[in-house]
């Protein structure tokens, strides 16, 4: 027996008409057709597919601490991320709403800026250490701060009181609320049975060490590559060229240069700096001397004081790191011969 789901935009043209009272897109309803699945997907939809949480699917999700999330942002670009925490972190309110908390992370909030673009979000919880099941959810999303999840007070669960009014890093910073649009299972065939060793967690914890934030080594890659390589540096390099023609306290010495010429000095001097050479080359002693020469020897140090401020202000507004910029910027300004 079909139960009656929301009906989703008609944005993939098939063979096929729509069938609006299944779960799914059209795009996968087209694909059963398409590959022979539509019974056996038929059979999966009427008997394991729900638009609110079972007794028993609400009883699985207060044992788990692991939490796996899909969000896009507005365009569909993609992210995909995970959640930790005590068992049972995540609350089912009822059968049609969730919570999780938000807590201190890396600042990206790449989850939080997606929802706030885009509400849909596909979580899936796995069971590692007992069932080996999973348990998919997928819905609504939208970001409540804690003051504003008290307005739920008679329907939130007593332990999540608790959390909003501990002090310090177990404090959640601000909570997912997702209204539920499916919960389906995910068999067991194919997960593992894992077995949980002892770790100390340091919640909210900035220390690189702890973290492990260079596991990948990517302090080694250059910023040339961190950036986006050539592509980056000709669109940093567009940008001052700009600035530095548009002064005209700069125009009675650029006047004399070629555009082509200023473009590939401005150029080859950031190729120097963000390490486009390769690691071996060793950066000149004397930044800000080299930079003079890459640009004109005719220069004084009041026109390269313009250079050198056009040329941080125009990484700034490209949203260069600003510790590269400020380690760039120490070696330019230092007029030590």
């Amino acid at each position: 027996m079909f139960r009656l789901f929301k009906a989703k935009p008609k944005q993939f043209q098939s063979s096929v008409a729509p069938l609006t009272l299944l779960p799914g897109s059209e795009g996968e309803h087209f694909l059963q057709h398409k590959y022979g699945t539509t019974q056996r997907a038929l059979r999966f939809y009427d008997k394991q597919v729900l638009n609110y949480l079972s007794p028993i699917m609400k009883e699985f999700i207060a044992r788990q601490e692991v939490l796996f999330i899909g969000t896009s942002d507005k365009h569909g670009d993609c992210d995909c991320s995970f959640r930790f925490g005590k068992p049972g972190f995540v609350r089912a309110l009822n059968d049609n709403y969730l919570v999780y908390p938000e807590y201190r992370g890396n600042g990206v909030l790449a989850s939080q800026g997606n929802i706030t673009e885009n509400p849909h979000i596909g979580m899936i919880f796995v069971d590692f250490f007992a069932s080996t099941v999973g348990l998919h959810v997928n819905g609504k999303a939208k970001i409540v701060e804690n003051d504003d999840l008290l307005k739920f007070r008679k329907d939130l669960p007593s332990d999540v009181m608790d959390e909003i009014n501990v002090e310090g890093r177990f404090r959640p910073e601000r909570w997912i609320m997702v209204e539920i649009e499916e919960a389906y299972i995910h068999c067991s065939k194919h997960i593992p049975l894992l077995k949980k060793a002892e770790k100390e967690i340091t919640w909210g914890t900035d220390d690189d060490g702890l973290k492990r934030s260079d596991f990948f080594a990517l302090h080694d890659i250059p910023l040339f590559r961190r950036l986006g390589g050539d592509a980056a540096i000709q669109a940093i390099t567009e940008a001052l060229t700009l600035r530095l023609l548009r002064d005209e306290k700069l125009r009675p010495i650029l006047d004399d240069i070629k555009l082509q010429t200023l473009l590939d000095t401005q150029k080859q001097f950031l190729k120097t700096v963000f390490g486009a050479l390769g690691a071996d080359k060793i950066l000149p002693e004397n930044v800000r001397e080299f930079y003079r020469q890459q640009t004109d020897s005719r220069l004084n140090e009041g026109q390269m004081d313009l250079i050198v401020k056009h040329l941080k202000e125009t990484l700034v507004d490209l949203d260069v790191p600003g510790h590269e910029i400020t380690v760039l910027m120490t070696a330019l300004e230092s007029k030590t011969p």
